[in-house]
């Protein structure tokens, strides 16, 4: 998930919904154990095709925890319908969106600037 030189970094691929995000939860907890919320945490969807309100939900709730103790999460290439869904719902204003690990990496250290997901236009 990581390694060792800054944030975690966990790479999701395929749907999350109701029935797959407490899985999530479950895998970090497991795998980060004690550091589970105590680091900053990158989530890179480049391989996620689908997401619920449910998904929405754990994101906010997770950006707010880590928040709380001063770590921050950033997520990192959501493409199509993921990319539309954080659009729509200004998710983007909670949690910092970027193209690259690197930019996510970064922008700790002040480098990178998050990119925000376009407004999508209503189809002609």
């Amino acid at each position: 998930m990581g390694d060792g030189q800054g944030p975690a970094v966990l790479e999701l691929e395929g749907e999350y919904d109701l029935d797959t995000v407490p899985e999530i939860d479950r895998f970090l907890r497991r795998t980060l154990g004690p550091l589970y919320h105590q680091d900053h945490l990158v989530i890179d969807l480049a391989g996620t095709t689908f997401v619920d309100s449910s998904f929405i939900a754990f994101l906010v709730r997770l950006a707010s925890t880590l928040r709380a103790r001063k770590r921050e999460l950033l997520l990192v290439r959501p493409r199509g319908q993921v990319r539309k869904v954080f659009g729509i719902v200004g998710l983007a204003n909670v949690v910092p969106v970027f193209e690259t690990v690197e930019a996510a990496r970064d922008s700790l250290t002040g480098g990178a600037v998050p990119v925000i997901p376009p407004a999508f236009a209503p189809a002609m």
